[in-house]
């Protein structure tokens, strides 16, 4: 029944309203059409009629799920859920190429340069708002650093922030430089050696006597 409430077992405060649960096939479907209007018209020339009328959706359904066109873009081509955002396996390196290789899909193709072109020229609080998405991602990955320092697997002196930094800056940077070609699973493993061969924790078995 429409409006249907559900109590929770032993609770007598107000009722759970229940809604309808989104539709994880439309979330995609957005979410391609996002991009692919992205790589054909560029950020100024998607709109949220077309993204709606590529996904075989509504605009009303659209704005129910994402409150402007920058958000809309933002959570579509940098999305930060996923085990693949921030691995956390317990193999500190395998974990490091995983989030390496979401920094590559994400940021090595069209649709990220047009909509960091995009978002950049937004107005201040929009880009703003933007600009704490990206952070999200970032912060995620110095979390899951700081918890390898706590294990003892990195210097404590070293800020995971920084570390951070290490993982999809230098991405970043082929990305805006167009040397996105020279990225593949060599370049990879050399910053994921990077980045360990700065931080990680001496041997004590190793160092000299």
């Amino acid at each position: 029944m429409t409006g249907a409430t559900a109590p929770l077992d032993g609770d007598t405060s107000e009722p759970v309203r229940i809604g309808r649960p989104r539709d994880p096939r439309l979330d995609a479907a957005i979410a391609a059409a996002t991009i692919a209007l992205l790589e054909e018209r560029g950020y100024h020339g998607l709109t949220i009629a077309g993204v709606a009328e590529r996904a075989g959706t509504t605009t009303p359904a659209i704005y129910r799920r994402f409150g402007s066109k920058s958000e809309l873009v933002s959570r579509a081509v940098f999305r930060t859920d996923g085990d693949d955002v921030v691995a956390d396996t317990g193999d500190l390196a395998a974990d490091l190429t995983t989030m390496i290789r979401w920094a590559v899909e994400k940021l090595c193709r069209p649709a990220a340069l047009a909509a960091m072109a995009g978002i950049l020229g937004e107005t201040g609080t929009e880009r703003a708002a933007r600009s704490a998405d990206a952070a999200m991602a970032s912060d995620l990955t110095a979390a899951r650093l700081a918890r390898a320092q706590a294990e003892g697997e990195l210097r404590t002196d070293v800020d995971p922030h920084v570390l951070a930094a290490l993982v999809s800056g230098p991405v970043l940077q082929m990305a805006l430089t167009g040397t996105t070609d020279a990225v593949d699973d060599a370049w990879i493993a050399d910053l994921v050696g990077i980045v360990l061969d700065g931080a990680r924790t001496p041997n004590p078995e190793t160092q000299p006597r």
